[in-house]
């Protein structure tokens, strides 16, 4: 049960670092940000302009840390296999 908590730590902790890495990516991107309004010779009212993007579904979130967890247990399970069966 011990393993399993830190394993769960672990997938948070790397979930957490990601999403921070990819929020700050954003926010810097976007206060560096300067358009190319002035040399344009047609510039679009952003009222009439449409942007049609993706997102990820939530679900993809709860599956990539359960296999996150699943593949950081099976490697603590093997450094452990590993540690307690070497042969000096």
């Amino acid at each position: 049960m011990k393993r399993l908590t830190q394993v769960a730590l672990i997938s948070a902790a790397l979930h957490l670092v990601y999403f921070i890495a990819t929020f700050g990516i954003g926010f810097i991107r976007t206060l560096t940000y300067e358009p190319d309004i002035i040399l344009q010779d047609n510039v679009v009212v952003l009222q009439d302009a449409v942007v049609i993007g993706t997102t990820w579904p939530p679900l993809l979130f709860v599956l990539t840390f359960i296999g996150l967890t699943a593949f950081i247990a099976v490697g603590l399970q093997f450094v452990a296999y590993k540690r307690d069966h070497t042969f000096d």
